[in-house]
Order: C-alpha cells, then structure tokens, then sequence
C-alpha cells in the first residue's frame, strides 16, 4: 500500500510518497495496523479560492477538493457547509486570515450564552478511481473582512479515508491515509459600494428561494452570516418557513436577523416571537413543538440584545403564553435590568406552578445583582426538590462559592445548606461583588 499525499504550498505543488514500510509505521504509531491490499490509496488534496478579488462584505468561498489518483475506491465523511464550535475535530477545515501586516482578522463567532451549540449534518462519500469530489467553504465565518487590502488565507484540513478490504469486500473501519491539504492563499478586499454587494448577492438570493437548486446549503450560508438589508425578505422568509420544514435551520436565520440589526430585522423577530408569522396551527405535535422552540429562540434573542422597548411586548405575552413559552418569557426578564422585569421576577417566585418558580430564580440570576441572593437564599426552603436545586446553582454561579446541595438532598439538608449561605452572607454581604459573567450572545 501507498499514500500519495500531494501538498500544494504557493503555486508549486509537492508531492510526498509514503512507502509501505512508512506508512505501516506510521499508522502502528498512532494505534492503527494496516489492512492487507493490494491496491494503491493515492489522491490529490488541495484548497482553491472561488474568487480572488472581491468586495468587503461579499461572500468569499474556498473550496476543497479531493481526487482520487490511486487504483481502490475510497470513502471519507462530508457534511454541510456551516462551521461548528470545535474546529479541533478531524476532518474540519481550518481558516487563519492576516492582513497584509500580519495581524490576524477578528473570529466573528459569537460566545453563546448557553455555551457551545450546534451539530453537523454527516454524510459519507464513495470515491472510485479517477473521480474527484469538491466541497465549499464561506471563510468569512471564519474571519471578518471588513476593511479593504490584501489578505493571506491560512487553508488546512486532515481528511481520513477508508479503503477497501479485499477479504471482506467492504470499507475499512479504521483509515487507511489520510488527505491533507494544506495551501497559503491570497485574497485581495476592495471598497465595496451598494451595487456591487447587490450583484455580488444576486446569485444566492435567487438560490435560497429555490431550496432544491443546487448550492443551496452555501447559499443559504452566504446570505445569514452575511445579511443586508437587501436581503431582509429573504431571511424572513427562511426564519418563517412552516414548522415541517427541514431543508435549512430557522434559528440560523434568525440569528442573520439579528446580526442585520436594523429596526426592521427585530420587528420581523419580535413577530417571531409572538407566534403572528405562523396563524395556521401546525399539523402535529411535532410541528408544534418545533414551532415553539423558533419562537423561544426568538425570545432569547430578544433578550440578549435587551432593548427596554422590547420589554413591554414581551410582558403582555406573559398572561397568555403557554407552558412550552412561560418559562423562556420569564428567564428573559433577567436581561434587561428594568424594575418591571424585576417586579415579575421576584412576584414568580411565589407561584404555585414549580416551573415558573424555576425560570424566576434562573432570570434573577442573569441579573448579575447581590440583591437577589437573600431571595435565592430563602428559596432553599421551598417545597420542591427541584427549585431547591437551582436555587443553590444560582447562588453558586452568582456568588463563586463552592457550596454545595447533593442531587438527592432531602428538604432537611436543603434547611441545612441554607443556613450556611446565610452564615457566608451576614460576614460577605456589605462588601461583596457578583461574580460578573463574561460578555455573551447566540448571534
């Protein structure tokens, strides 16, 4: 067996050769053993810019390819085109861009407020001999181009491949290569102007539209991480498709909403939010659940964001809103740092229903204020085991203290524990300082 391992670096490709004897060490070294075949694992990796002159703002796509130059079949996994949170997976691309003095380019990823989020759709690819596959990536998730000049584009990725065991017939379990492709790239940004980002767009505007056209998933990648307000019809398009619909991520779309900012963007959330962008009931559970969850995210986003002129709207929601909805409602208060947020807040926590009772203590906390702790304090004494719970994170999370209430405490260890809170509170309270938790945003 041989891995071919070409790297292009520049203009000039390399090519590295792996003899047998090489490779069976190399993979003995990294816990793998080779599998007895004869046939050759050879392929061609490289990334390429789609364009190498664009406008700031546009989308600026690099795409991988992969040939197959050896004599068996080989397999690798592929999946769609969004960036996850952890880039250290294998088989993830990886971007590093610098400008022309060598500073690296800000990550635009957002620090989630609920931590790391999001999946990755895999699939599997099956290459014969000869045949090549490509897949393209928006680096402008990675880095933001926002000022005009000349730009170095870091590409890399390590991709394992199966081959084929002969005895067997079918695909290894283990790999037998690995491609990877590593390329410098040069990327040149210029001022951009409001017609030439129209044109620039006018390609995967009309893509998003049609969700089984070809390039759909770049497209759609394309317009909510880079949002215009050309484009607003067709983000709320995407973030109000119907609750069966399972061809792209609504929340990705609100997310774009959010990130275009402008008073139309949150309108259309806040619409979201209230449920009047879906007046026809969903079919199923399923469908209704799904819906719930769009407009709950919807909230969140409200919240984050935590302008006091959405406050109102989401207060008279609250009366009516159904269990599935009360409780994100209620969290969000915690955001905005407004006495009638603050008022609903602490009145929840003498509600008879256990959840709100829970949500309550949780927006309190988002309030990053030492007035909250006696309250959450006293609720170590409530009736519910699960209250009782998170009244102890919170306070942990508020306060830093390590204190702590075992997941099956009884009501008596709850009186316990809290006895100490307030021993640690009548010697800390006067002089101390929340913990402040660091800037967050889903967007």
């Amino acid at each position: 067996m041989r891995g071919d391992q070409r790297v292009r670096i520049g203009n000039r490709p390399t090519t590295r050769l792996l003899l047998p004897f090489q490779l069976a060490l190399v993979m003995a070294a990294i816990g793998l053993h080779p599998i007895p075949c004869l046939a050759q694992v050879n392929y061609v990796a490289r990334f390429t810019l789609d364009k190498a002159s664009v406008v700031a703002g546009e989308p600026v796509f690099c795409t991988f390819s992969i040939q197959n130059t050896g004599t068996q079949t080989i397999a690798f996994a592929f999946r769609n085109p969004s960036r996850i949170a952890n880039s250290e997976l294998e088989s993830e691309p990886n971007f590093t861009v610098r400008d022309a003095a060598g500073r690296r380019a800000p990550d635009p990823a957002p620090r989630r407020c609920g931590g790391a989020k999001g999946t990755a759709v895999y699939g599997s690819v099956s290459l014969p001999p000869g045949q090549m596959h490509s897949e393209r990536w928006l680096i402008n998730q990675w880095a933001r181009l926002a000022r005009p000049g000349r730009y170095r584009v870091h590409a890399e990725r390590r991709l394992p491949l199966l081959g084929v065991d002969e005895a067997r017939h079918e695909f290894t379990s283990a790999p037998v290569a690995f491609a990877a492709a590593l390329n410098e790239l040069t990327l040149e940004v210029h001022a951009p102007t409001d017609a030439k980002l129209r044109r620039a767009f006018e390609p995967y505007q009309k893509v998003v539209r049609k969700p089984e056209a070809k390039g759909f998933p770049e497209s759609f990648e394309a317009v909510v991480t880079l949002p215009k307000p050309f484009l607003l019809d067709e983000l709320v398009m995407l973030a109000s498709a119907g609750p069966d619909e399972r061809r792209w991520e609504r929340d990705r779309a609100l997310e774009g909403l959010a990130r275009l900012g402008t008073p139309e963007s949150w309108e259309a959330i806040l619409r979201i939010a209230r449920g009047s962008n879906s007046p026809v009931p969903a079919a199923s559970p399923e469908a209704a659940a799904k819906q719930d969850s769009l407009r709950a995210f919807a909230i969140l986003l409200l919240a984050e964001r935590g302008d006091r002129a959405d406050l109102a709207s989401l207060l008279a929601m609250l009366p009516g809103a159904p269990d599935s909805l009360r409780g994100e409602i209620i969290r969000a208060l915690g955001f905005f740092r407004d006495t009638r947020a603050n008022k609903e807040l602490f009145e929840r926590l003498h509600s008879h229903a256990t959840n709100d009772r829970v949500n309550a203590i949780l927006g309190l906390r988002n309030l990053d204020d030492k007035s909250v702790i006696p309250a959450l304090i006293a609720m170590l004494n409530d009736s519910d085991a699960q209250v009782r719970q998170v009244a102890n994170f919170a306070l942990r999370n508020l306060t830093g203290q390590k204190i702590e209430l075992s997941s099956t405490a009884p009501a008596q260890e709850s009186v316990r524990v809290g006895s100490v809170w307030r021993a640690w509170w009548q010697k800390q309270g006067a002089d101390y300082r929340p913990v402040r938790q660091p800037a967050c945003r889903d967007w």
